[in-house]
């Protein structure tokens, strides 16, 4: 899986920790924290780059059900 997004979507900064990881239902998203602003944000790949997903549809993927 590709690094994710190069600069922040809120002040555009370059210092960003990204965590790669699989979620329970297989997708692979990019969990990516702005040193700058502290914005934290959740992406997968799409075609063109990045797509943004909302952590209420992360919290669901990475739900296990008993």
């Amino acid at each position: 899986m590709p690094d994710g997004p190069v600069s922040c979507t809120g002040c555009r900064g370059g210092a960003l920790t990204r965590l790669p990881m699989v979620l329970t239902d297989g997708t692979e998203v990019v969990f990516v924290s702005c040193h700058s602003c502290e914005r934290r944000e959740w992406f997968q790949p799409a075609v063109h780059g990045w797509e943004q997903i909302p952590i209420d549809s992360v919290l669901r993927r990475s739900t296990k059900y008993r």
